[in-house]
């Protein structure tokens, strides 16, 4: 096929073909549509080494005479570039959306813990009820292969319908609680009515819009403080489904991790997601592999912190700015954070009295074989933030603030050891004892699991409000972000005290910083009255758009 210089040369037939895959043929700055992925991403990767623009080098090297697109050809500019030059960045110029569904609440932090070039959206705890079962009649929770392989299914099962039996339970009793705490009749919504901002109540509608809308947001407000509240009993290998939405260098780095994992489930989903992606965008995801060095390095890290921090109780701070060390401790902390249960002050407080010579064994045991520049060492080497803060809280929050990815997180494993959050309002309804029972079988399960040897599975014997320890290590721009966004009153009541009490240490040891965080919320920080406002707006909001909420509550 003839090649042009410039897209003067073009003849027309073949502009019109072009026209097909940018969104204009002239100007200088175009979107790129209707083209397979690969070739997408084989067309953006010659950018980087074709003389001419983008659309003269489509029709140049990927359209034929008809102007159909060559796929194959996309893919052999990629493959050409990842063997020949290694550039693995090519990587991100295509990726695809995936569900990724019937995944157990431990897996799926996993795959959200990837946090570079992908953004996944989880199905809620707080919006949709956990208490239907599968069409086998069995409550939908994951039945682990490890799990079966010891021979303890049986007492898993029991545990966990259990547990689901009674958060079904819960929320019937929390629903009827929160109608008398949030009375209908002093509900009200906020909107425009004839241009002018006002509130009104159930009293004051006029129309059958403004009845739909009162409705969601009354109905919606209970339901969430019912789930927010009930979810404390859900245990970690509840189900649930995942959307990523990431480029193909993402994906690789997830699906390595997935099958490098520990965990048997794991290692399934990272299978199951290389095979969907191959029907989509299977270049940009050639490139992933089990990696032993991973578990190898975990168990010596694991045998090593136990033996240097034997014997000290853990401390249950909620919240710990932590001071600062000289980066070689700060360094060294971090790295064995994951590996024990003690706090990141406890740690540093002992590595900070190690040999020079011992710190610089462990860096290389925790470093381990590195045969290319692509074994990268883990996120221990990530320490040294300004802003870094052990906390303490339950798994359900913790799951909400994972989420922010322009930071460092660790976290260590889930596990009874540090105590369960029991909600007040479980109390008030009834359903103390309940509670109790459950969290007591699943504290044994838990002991029963670990006597057999299974390490990484015993977390799936654990409760959404069993606390957690995890690190957040940031800069103060990032802080701004955090701080702001999870102390608004949209925000679930208790990492939303947790938020709070970050905001105010910071304050306390750098003053200066509080005015770059000027909207932190300190309000409200252990009620839910502000939730309930805050649904009010939101259905005003909906009913001036002319938004039906109403599906949300399906």
């Amino acid at each position: 096929m003839q090649k042009y210089s410039l897209l003067s040369e073009v003849p027309p037939h073949i502009l019109t073909e072009l026209a097909k895959y940018v969104s204009s043929v002239g100007d200088d700055v175009f979107v790129i549509r209707n083209l397979p992925k690969e070739a997408v991403g084989g067309l953006m990767a010659r950018y980087s080494r074709a003389p001419t623009g983008l659309r003269l080098t489509l029709v140049n090297e990927f359209l034929n005479a008809e102007g159909i697109p060559s796929e194959v050809k996309g893919t052999e500019i990629l493959e050409r570039v990842l063997v020949g030059f290694g550039d693995d960045s090519v990587g991100e110029l295509e990726g695809a959306k995936v569900g990724i569904e019937n995944v157990s609440q431990l897996v799926a932090k996993h795959i959200e813990d990837r946090r570079i070039g992908g953004s996944p959206i989880e199905q809620s705890t707080r919006y949709v009820k956990c208490d239907q079962k599968d069409e086998d009649g069995r409550w939908r929770y994951l039945r682990p292969e490890e799990v079966i392989g010891v021979g303890l299914i049986g007492e898993f099962e029991r545990v966990n319908d259990r547990a689901f039996e009674v958060y079904s339970l819960g929320v019937k009793r929390l629903t009827e609680y929160f109608k008398g705490q949030f009375p209908r009749d002093k509900f009200q919504i906020e909107t425009d009515r004839n241009g002018e901002k006002i509130k009104f109540g159930e009293g004051q509608l006029v129309n059958d819009e403004e009845m739909k809308a009162f409705n969601n947001g009354y109905n919606f407000t209970v339901r969430c403080a019912a789930l927010d509240v009930g979810r404390c009993v859900l245990p970690s290998s509840a189900l649930t489904h995942l959307g990523i939405n990431g480029n193909g260098r993402f994906f690789t780095n997830l699906i390595t991790h997935l099958k490098s994992a520990a965990l048997l489930e794991a290692n399934k989903k990272g299978h199951e997601l290389e095979e969907a992606l191959k029907t989509e965008i299977p270049t940009f995801i050639k490139r992933n592999k089990a990696d032993p060095r991973y578990q190898e390095i975990d168990r010596v890290m694991r045998r090593t912190a136990g033996d240097l921090f034997k014997g000290i109780a853990p401390e249950a701070n909620p919240v710990t700015l932590m001071i600062r060390h000289d980066y070689i401790d700060e360094v060294l902390a971090s790295i064995f954070f994951p590996y024990t249960n003690v706090s990141l002050p406890q740690i540093t407080e002992v590595v900070s009295s190690l040999p020079y010579e011992k710190k610089l064994e462990i860096f290389d045991l925790y470093k381990g074989t590195r045969k290319t520049r692509k074994d990268r060492t883990g996120r221990g080497l990530e320490a040294g933030y300004p802003l870094t803060f052990d906390l303490v809280g339950g798994f359900a929050e913790y799951r909400d603030l994972e989420r922010h990815r322009m930071l460092t997180q660790q976290r260590q494993m889930l596990t009874p050891e540090l105590g369960f959050i029991m909600p007040p309002e479980i109390k008030i309804v009834g359903l103390e004892k309940e509670v109790e029972e459950v969290e007591v079988m699943v504290s044994d399960l838990y002991t029963d699991l670990r006597h057999t040897g299974l390490v990484e599975a015993s977390q799936y014997a654990t409760l959404f409000n069993h606390k957690i320890r995890f690190v957040l290590g940031m800069n103060l721009r990032e802080f701004q972000h955090l701080s702001e966004l999870r102390t608004g009153v949209a925000g679930h009541f208790s990492y939303r005290a947790m938020v709070q009490e970050m905001a105010k240490q910071t304050k306390d040891i750098y003053p200066w910083a509080e005015q770059f965080c000027e909207f932190v919320d300190y309000s409200d920080p252990e009620n839910k009255i502000s939730r309930a406002k805050e649904q009010s707006r939101i259905a005003g909001k909906a009913l001036s758009k002319g938004i039906d909420m109403s599906l949300d509550l399906e």
